[in-house]
């Protein structure tokens, strides 16, 4: 007779081996990437709790509404049904470095568009930061506060599009009934839960992406619970062979295909970034129902449209010398997503600095494999060898950032770098360099002196044109 197989070393794999030999720790903490934590998360609760007892035994805890005294009422309540009982508090505040008020406002004017849910959510959290409540700022309560409260919150900063955004997160966040909660986070109740055990069966679960190691609960739970490290793939290489492996995992169980312009379409909108693709993704296998290849339309319905997006079409209509959809992108970016025109100047230099990198390399004769019109397949296989060859053998400073982002990025810029002479774009930066100084220095409408900009650049007839 055979022995049983050794078990796993360490990680995940160790952890669902003692789970499945009925070894149940009192608590877990997953930290790290986002997606593998969601994926270990699941596997962890399907191993402790049949998908009967899920129903009445597991219970989640969301980031802003976790008050630690409800908390450990929880962890101390006896199961509804006789089996384990699991709490799992996602994104644990408590056990995270302290958020700035400024950068959590920030991730919900960048969240807004692409998932609302989350940007009321993290709006909510920015309230408890700000010592403010929905109460406060519903109804037109928000004109009230003045520019010198927001600049106490925000450390200095002020927001003066504020109107362009606000409502839509409140209105988002009355109708989700996400209502103020104030979240109590002195956590001496629970560690002393930790420290002296809790009641046998009932099982703690924590998430965070990161933790503060100096608070003693860092410490308490580092000593009395299992702790899974998910570290997002190091690598370019590695990361896209990640998110490929689980794009197909997630396509093939749901008995579904992705078409190539969608992939492309899905990476333009997600950055490739493991987490947001699949999301996206869940989105796309629901929206398409029973038909079995999600197609670029579907992408474009169901994900909506990027800052990304407006550049890529803001710096295509200044190409095609179009002032009129330029202008409309432009309104689009500042009036209906609430980018600040500054970060819009700084989006808007990156891509044509982009776009002449993509010229030089083009011009140089050096990439001997690229073709107008190749498809991203083509270029990852032939070209993006050839820039790695060219970036090897670079000096400090020479080719620029362009050679070290997603080859995603590289492959857009060339494929739309032909709108553009090299002197149209070494004097579309000259002005923008002369614009960001105006914004910084005369106090004139930011937005007005970037409409300016189209304007004079599109009507110039002096100015050099496409090539």
């Amino acid at each position: 007779m055979n022995p049983d197989p050794p078990p796993p070393a360490d990680g995940l794999a160790k952890v669902l081996h003692e789970l499945q030999a009925g070894k149940i720790a009192s608590s877990y903490l997953l930290l790290g990437e986002a997606f593998l934590i969601r994926e270990a998360l699941t596997k962890i609760i399907a191993a402790i709790l049949t998908e009967r007892d899920r129903a009445f035994n597991l219970f989640f805890m969301e980031p802003e509404l976790t008050d630690v005294d409800k908390l450990c009422e929880e962890l101390i309540a006896a199961p509804l049904l006789p089996a384990h009982k699991v709490v799992v508090v996602r994104q644990a505040v408590f056990l995270s470095p302290r958020q700035q008020p400024l950068r959590m406002l920030r991730q919900v004017r960048d969240h807004l568009d692409n998932d609302p849910l989350r940007a009321a959510k993290d709006f909510m959290t920015f309230l408890g930061m700000a010592g403010w409540t929905l109460e406060d700022l519903r109804d037109g309560g928000w004109k009230r506060l003045s520019q010198e409260e927001w600049s106490r919150v925000l450390d200095g900063e002020g927001d003066e599009n504020r109107e362009k955004w606000l409502p839509r997160v409140l209105e988002i966040c009355v109708e989700r009934q996400l209502l103020p909660q104030r979240r109590k986070t002195d956590t001496d109740r629970l560690e002393e839960l930790l420290l002296s055990g809790l009641p046998a069966g009932n099982v703690l679960i924590l998430t965070a992406a990161s933790i503060d190691k100096r608070k003693r609960l860092t410490k308490i739970i580092s000593d009395t619970s299992r702790v899974l490290q998910f570290s997002a793939a190091k690598g370019e290489a590695r990361g896209q062979r990640l998110l490929m492996d689980k794009t197909r995992e997630l396509l093939e169980r749901s008995g579904k295909s992705l078409a190539p312009a969608a992939w492309l379409a899905l990476g333009r909108k997600t950055g490739f970034d493991l987490d947001s693709s699949t999301r996206a993704l869940e989105k796309l296998v629901a929206f398409t129902g029973e038909r079995s290849q999600i197609r670029q339309e579907d992408v474009e319905q169901v994900i909506g449209k990027t800052k990304e997006d407006n550049i890529f079409d803001l710096t295509t209509a200044l190409g095609d010398k179009m002032a009129s959809k330029a202008l409309t992108v432009l309104r689009d970016l500042i009036g209906d997503q609430g980018v600040q025109p500054l970060v819009v100047l700084s989006m808007l230099v990156r891509e044509i600095r982009f776009l002449l990198h993509a010229r030089i390399f083009i011009n140089s004769g050096r990439l001997g494999s690229w073709q107008t019109g190749m498809d991203y397949g083509q270029f990852q296989r032939q070209v993006i060898p050839e820039i790695k060859s060219l970036v090897g053998a670079r000096e400090k400073g020479e080719l620029g950032d362009l050679a070290d982002e997603h080859p995603y990025v590289v492959y857009q810029a060339c494929r739309r770098a032909h709108r553009f002479s090299d002197a149209a774009l070494i004097k579309c930066i000259q002005e923008l360099a002369r614009l960001d100084v105006q914004m910084k220095t005369t106090g004139r409408d930011a937005h007005l002196l970037l409409e300016s900009f189209v304007l004079s650049f599109c009507f110039d007839k002096a100015a050099p044109g496409r090539a």
